[in-house]
């Protein structure tokens, strides 16, 4: 039995009990794991900002025989508050930590995983870029972490010269010559977006600027992709999705 400190994301939070809550925390150190915090729900509680969701802080766990270890305390270091009182952004971000949790092994560190989903988060808190070029971005980076890299010269012959379309059923661009049915059209704009979100450094993957009709090809590839890497659809896309829809109406 021991104290073990980690720094990670509440990714996801479940009452346990009448006043407690179990933590899904996404750390640097070990990758996903649960902890439970007692009396989270509590008004004397001094742990109940470390038990929300998003919350991002350095954390002490007591880890015992069992596998579900304790919080003993939480130096919260940024809890998203602008991302919490946005139910779009707060909606999306519901979306990339189900995703995020779907590709990577939980019992192993990933802190490439890890950094994107927290720029991803800043990027909606701060920055106020729009919610669906993070959702492209996060999907297509979150992909490629994964080990589904697309490629970005034709992945059926390898041409480079005459690309023309994106194929997620067969990972990635694909040329004029191996272009299927239900393969999406591409223009040289959503390929060098494209290219450009796949091969930029961690820091730099919003520093980029796409047309509105760009983005909306570069959106609706990424999810196919992730839907297809991943073979199943997360019931939170399509709650997002819902969400933004009634939002612009």
């Amino acid at each position: 039995m021991a104290t073990v400190k980690v720094r990670g994301l509440v990714i996801k939070q479940t009452p346990f009990g009448e006043a407690n809550r179990i933590l899904t925390i996404f750390t640097r150190e070990y990758g996903i794991i649960k902890a439970c915090v007692y009396g989270a729900k509590s008004t004397r509680s001094k742990a109940g900002a470390a038990a929300q969701f998003l919350c991002f802080g350095d954390y002490i766990l007591y880890k015992s025989d069992r596998e579900l270890m304790t919080v003993q305390s939480c130096e919260v270091r940024e809890s998203f508050f602008a991302v919490q009182e946005d139910i779009v952004k707060l909606s999306l971000c519901v979306y990339m930590c189900d995703l995020a949790y779907t590709f990577i092994n939980t019992d192993s560190p990933d802190e490439n995983m890890l950094s994107l989903l927290l720029n991803s988060v800043y990027a909606l808190s701060g920055r106020n870029i729009p919610c669906e070029t993070v959702r492209a971005v996060f999907e297509l980076k979150a992909a490629a972490y994964a080990g589904y890299m697309p490629n970005i010269s034709c992945c059926l012959c390898g041409e480079v010269h005459s690309i023309c379309a994106f194929s997620a059923k067969s990972g990635g661009i694909v040329c004029s010559d191996c272009k299927k049915d239900g393969d999406i059209p591409i223009n040289a704009g959503v390929y060098h977006t494209l290219s450009y979100i796949l091969n930029s450094e961690p820091k730099k993957i919003f520093s980029f600027n796409a047309s509105a009709e760009i983005m909306k090809t570069v959106s609706e590839i990424a999810e196919g992709y992730v839907t297809e890497c991943t073979e199943k659809r997360l019931a939170s896309l399509d709650y997002y999705k819902k969400i933004s829809y009634i939002d612009k109406k």
